[in-house]
């Protein structure tokens, strides 16, 4: 995505972006649309960018407990400075790029790919409440439920059993 500088020198309050999936090249993600939305606002501030705005897209992902896929809508924000100064406050909780004074376009596409790859959560899941797979039959119980008549739960921790009922 590619930002101008005289753009970002006047200025601009929620100026919608439409960037393609295929620009990107995010591997081992899977997008359920062709393009990532991105509404965007800068205010230009003592030889400084500040960069404001919210990425909209729809994932295709598996569930980790049943391994449906599924449909994930990310709305990610996030906050940028653009600026070609090294003394920068330190308190602000802001992603920095550093560019030189000759630039006319600046590509923010790296930023964004790692936006949204930084988005997706550790657990995946399909819904909170997610019943998973049985481990015996490995049927999904979100859709049916299990008919399994023993489920003998192994554990390490089996043998000490008898050390809580003295």
């Amino acid at each position: 995505m590619q930002l101008f500088r005289n753009e970002l020198q006047i200025g601009f309050k929620k100026k919608d972006y439409s960037i393609s999936v295929e620009s990107l090249d995010i591997p081992n993600l899977t997008f359920s649309e062709p393009n990532v939305s991105c509404v965007l606002s800068c205010v230009s501030e003592n030889q400084r960018f500040k960069l404001n705005g919210n990425l909209s897209c729809n994932l295709l992902i598996d569930c980790d407990r049943c391994l449906t896929e599924f449909q994930n809508h990310q709305d990610i924000l996030f906050s940028l400075i653009l600026t070609s100064q090294n003394n920068l406050d330190s308190e602000e909780n802001n992603e920095i790029i550093f560019l030189t004074e000759d630039l006319e376009r600046i590509d923010i596409s790296p930023f964004i790919k790692d936006t949204i790859q930084l988005s997706i959560p550790m657990k995946i899941l399909c819904e909170k409440s997610c019943g998973g797979l049985c481990s015996h039959c490995g049927i999904n119980l979100n859709l049916q439920s299990c008919c399994c008549k023993s489920r003998n739960i192994r554990t390490p921790f089996k043998k000490l059993d008898h050390l809580i009922s003295n």
